[in-house]
């Protein structure tokens, strides 16, 4: 099946979502699938995807951010669900580990000071969103 997201996101810093862990055990071979970012806060992002994710606990998720230079490793748990715009919103909590908190919000920061990301190409007119950028 192939993403419908790439007809309504202009997706020049690439995101990604996969299974990372379930059950504590780790899973090597989940597809990448990209996802729109909406959020990133301290510890927690806020994206939106075609798939329709279950809310399971024991789930990690792994997410993959990257620009042309840099990417950036997460991971999280889905801790909220919702519609937004016909697409799946989900929110993510991410664990507070201190020694990598401040290198990738440095780095995520540096990914979106001059990024043209938040064009939207549905329809063919360019809207402009903005993101909410609490980190």
């Amino acid at each position: 099946m192939k993403p419908n997201i790439h007809d309504w996101a202009n997706l020049s810093l690439n995101a990604h979502i996969y299974i990372r862990e379930v059950r504590g055990s780790k899973v090597n071979s989940s597809k990448r699938r990209p996802i729109f970012l909406m959020e990133l806060g301290d510890n927690s992002i806020c994206f939106l995807s075609d798939l329709d994710l279950p809310m399971i606990p024991n789930v990690v998720f792994g997410f993959d951010i990257e620009d042309s230079s840099s990417k950036v490793r997460l991971s999280g748990k889905i801790e909220a669900k919702g519609l937004y715009e016909r697409m799946f919103q989900y929110r993510v909590k991410l664990p507070d580990i201190k020694e990598y908190k401040l290198y990738n919000t440095s780095l995520l920061k540096k990914m979106l000071i001059n990024l043209n990301y938040f064009l939207i190409t549905k329809n063919k007119v360019g809207i402009h969103k903005r993101i909410n950028l609490s980190i």
